[in-house]
């Protein structure tokens, strides 16, 4: 699930003054760690099935083995924790 930044500014401004700058990975971000086409369906259908993606998004990245291509293996695991993102 994405929130708006002001949004969750609004709502929550404790919580985003402690979080700062921070990323949160997300789907996308998780894409780019996997290693084969398989992998990224698998972790689509995770985030799918816990509610971070709606089906449709989920559909769209799993329809287009190019785009999957073009994502998977781009970052290294544990690059985030490295940079203290996490």
């Amino acid at each position: 699930m994405e929130w708006d930044r002001e949004k969750f500014k609004k709502m929550f401004p404790n919580l985003y003054q402690e979080m700062g700058d921070r990323l949160i990975p997300t789907v996308i971000d998780h894409l780019e760690i996997c290693r084969t086409i398989e992998e990224a369906e698998e972790v689509i259908s995770f985030f799918e099935r816990i509610g971070e993606i709606k089906k449709e998004y989920a559909s769209f990245l799993k329809n287009n083995p190019a785009l999957l291509k073009s994502l998977i293996n781009k970052r290294k695991r544990g690059e985030y924790e490295m940079r203290g993102l996490l």
